[in-house]
């Protein structure tokens, strides 16, 4: 490996065999002239962004985060995405430094903010909590700072963001948002009560997840076309659950202008019938 570009003392660009990635260690840049070898005895960390474009960038604003932020949010990162199962983004590395300078700026002032959609985080997206918790410990055993359980919540919408691939993380607040309040129609609608982490409800959660996103992040993505007389079948043999999935389609129309396909529609239908009739029983 030998390096490209010193951005800090902390922080080089380096050639990889013939790849460009972004290395980081406690020192690392202070011998690192173009063309020579990386002393791999520093190396701490490695990216590689999704996009070379994103290269200079991306190591351009790491540079402008302190180093002890951006190597704990990256130990949070791998962590997360051994959890979930899944690459996130390299950016989430960013986000969260980010999100760190604050927090324990706020934390020294003793400052402790409430976290919107808390319950829905919790409930909506459990294995992205489930990371978050995993963020704190990894915290108090570095740092020797323990967070409130509020701030699990911060660290996980990170990840939410990271994996639907969110423009911001406003556009990922509206996501959670919608998907909880069309649960919460149908639990008014059959006056019911359900568990959203429950092994019969989360097929319908996720297909929610995904509906909302794509209608959101993913506009003009194309749907399956249904069949006319399957969805007269469905909607004719469950008439309370068409029912509330007209409800559902309403209030998407008179909040978000949108307007669900009849591939959306039929699968709402089917999953809303199912989690009655498994409730019922």
């Amino acid at each position: 490996m030998t390096s490209i570009r010193k951005y800090n003392n902390n922080i080089i660009l380096a050639n990889d065999h013939g790849h460009e990635v972004i290395v980081l260690g406690k020192g690392i840049g202070f011998q690192a002239n173009p063309g020579m070898l990386v002393d791999e005895d520093l190396i701490e960390k490695v990216f590689v962004p999704q996009e070379t474009a994103q290269l200079s960038r991306f190591a351009g604003t790491l540079s402008e985060l302190a180093y002890e932020y951006i190597l704990l949010a990256a130990h949070v990162v791998d962590s997360a995405k051994e959890l979930l199962q899944t690459e996130l983004n390299p950016s989430v590395v960013v986000a969260l430094a980010d999100h760190f300078s604050i927090v324990f700026k706020r934390t020294q002032e003793h400052i402790e903010l409430e976290t919107p959609l808390k319950w829905d985080i919790r409930h909506l997206y459990p294995r992205e909590f489930q990371a978050g918790m995993r963020g704190l410990e990894i915290i108090r055993r570095e740092r020797h700072i323990s967070f409130p359980e509020s701030e699990a919540v911060s660290i996980a919408l990170h990840f939410i963001n990271a994996e639907i691939e969110s423009p911001d993380m406003p556009t990922t607040f509206k996501i959670v948002a919608i998907t909880s309040d069309i649960i919460g129609i149908v639990k008014e609608y059959f006056n019911i009560a359900f568990d959203e982490e429950a092994f019969d409800v989360m097929p319908f959660v996720l297909h929610l997840r995904n509906m909302v996103l794509k209608y959101t992040v993913r506009p003009n993505q194309n749907a399956q076309a249904v069949d006319d007389g399957l969805f007269a079948l469905i909607t004719k043999r469950y008439p309370e659950a068409a029912a509330c999935c007209n409800r559902i389609c309403d209030y998407l129309h008179e909040t978000q202008g949108w307007e669900p396909v009849r591939n959306d529609r039929l699968f709402l239908t089917l999953h809303i019938r199912r989690i009655t009739e498994n409730i019922n029983k």
